[in-house]
């Protein structure tokens, strides 16, 4: 939802502490034209390193630097069985970081990738432009859709993709599968997320006017998900393999929104806020689904007009809250429950959380700011792409990382 452009425009002041609190500028801007270009990033992050920082005529605050590394802290909010989740292994090495091809395109970004890890999308930029994906990392298909601002969002472990484009003022889904580009049912549709059964889910309506939908397949009606009595407006981010859905919903559309869920059973609960600094989080932000886990932000709007987060992983079977080492954006939760996210500030590689451990990625040459869009089921291949402004790798090339 948030213009890339006005992403890149704050990039250079991204420079966040490793504390919990990270300022998301991008969130006080007015949600415009929605152009989706990071997969499952919704609510987009603007990371500041300023003591106050000037935005939309106000000001916010962020904490001193510091440096937690603790375990997972776990607050069990209900008494249900816990989901099975087996034990991870043990933590990631040797990672090696690749840039992908591009055909010759020097910009591109990385914006969708499979749980196998072998399937990778995104779009390049310039002449002859436009989605593209990336098999083995190899160059596999260049999708043609119709209408500007064309991306892809995700893409499944059978290289089935979803994305979407402008046609004028709306915005149209389509989805790529066997080699050809289809229209998605519905009016103004932004498909966000695939599971391997082809469960498409994601968002319809006018921008400020949105519901949650899903799609039960690539050529399935639209069928949007139920809100609950109160609520307005929504949009569904992601979607696990047993059909479990995430995202989330508000009472008005110029208000900020926080989780909710659509369980398979066809029923559907709001998220319970987490404990975070002695008393509940004002909402919760859904980054990522994945075996029974979800994971994102906490938000904690301060008197003092400053927004502090804490990155925490949910347990849907128990209702319980793990909050989660390291502070970083996007938190893309693996199938075995590693998180891989973006960096805390300027001049930082992204990072791997297994368990209490982190691990940190290799930089890619001289590259100082980076985006995270993807990490396969086991943890152990993460994609993303760089957004240096200044220095000597200045716009965007996409990156894979893969580890042991």
């Amino acid at each position: 939802m948030i213009d890339e452009r006005a992403v890149r425009l704050l990039r250079p002041l991204r420079e966040e502490p490793e504390g919990p609190p990270l300022i998301d500028v991008p969130r006080t801007m007015v949600e415009g034209r929605r152009r989706r270009v990071l997969r499952r990033w919704s609510g987009g992050a603007a990371l500041i390193t300023l003591t106050s920082v000037a935005a939309g005529g106000g000001t916010l605050a962020v904490s001193a630097l510091r440096e937690p590394v603790p375990a997972p802290t776990v607050t069990a909010t209900a008494t249900a069985a816990p989901s099975q989740v087996a034990a991870a292994p043990a933590v990631p090495t040797g990672c090696k970081v690749t840039r992908l091809p591009t055909d010759g395109a020097r910009k591109a970004a990385l914006t969708a990738g499979d749980p196998s890890g072998r399937y990778l999308g995104g779009r390049t930029y310039g002449t002859g432009g436009g989605p593209i994906i990336w098999k083995d990392g190899r160059i596999f298909a260049r999708p043609r859709l119709t209408g500007e601002d064309a991306g892809l969002n995700d893409i499944n472990s059978s290289g089935v993709a979803v994305g979407s484009a402008f046609l004028g003022q709306r915005q149209q889904g389509y989805v790529y599968r066997d080699g050809r580009v289809t229209e998605l049912d519905g009016q103004h549709t932004a498909p966000l997320a695939i599971n391997d059964a082809g469960v498409i889910v994601g968002a319809i309506g006018e921008v400020l006017h949105e519901a949650p939908v899903r799609w039960d397949s690539p050529g399935a009606t639209a069928v949007r998900l139920p809100l609950p009595a109160g609520m307005t407006s929504g949009r569904a981010d992601a979607v696990d393999e047993d059909g479990t859905v995430v995202g989330r919903i508000a009472a008005d559309s110029s208000k900020l929104d926080s989780g909710y869920l659509w369980l398979p059973d066809g029923t559907g609960r709001a998220m319970e806020m987490p404990e975070i600094e002695g008393g509940p989080a004002d909402y919760f932000w859904p980054d990522s689904i994945s075996n029974g886990w979800v994971a994102g932000r906490a938000v904690d709007d301060r008197a003092d007009g400053s927004r502090w987060f804490t990155a925490m992983r949910y347990r849907i079977a128990d209702g319980s809250w793990q909050k989660l080492p390291k502070n970083v954006h996007p938190n893309l939760i693996a199938e075995n429950g590693w998180v891989a996210g973006g960096p805390a500030g300027r001049d930082e590689a992204p990072i791997i959380t297994a368990g209490s451990e982190v691990v940190r990625l290799p930089r890619y040459k001289t590259a100082k700011e980076y985006e995270i869009s993807t990490v396969s089921a086991d943890g152990r291949r993460v994609g993303g792409y760089i957004t240096d402004m200044e220095g000597e790798l200045v716009g965007n090339e996409p990156l894979l990382w893969t580890c042991r």
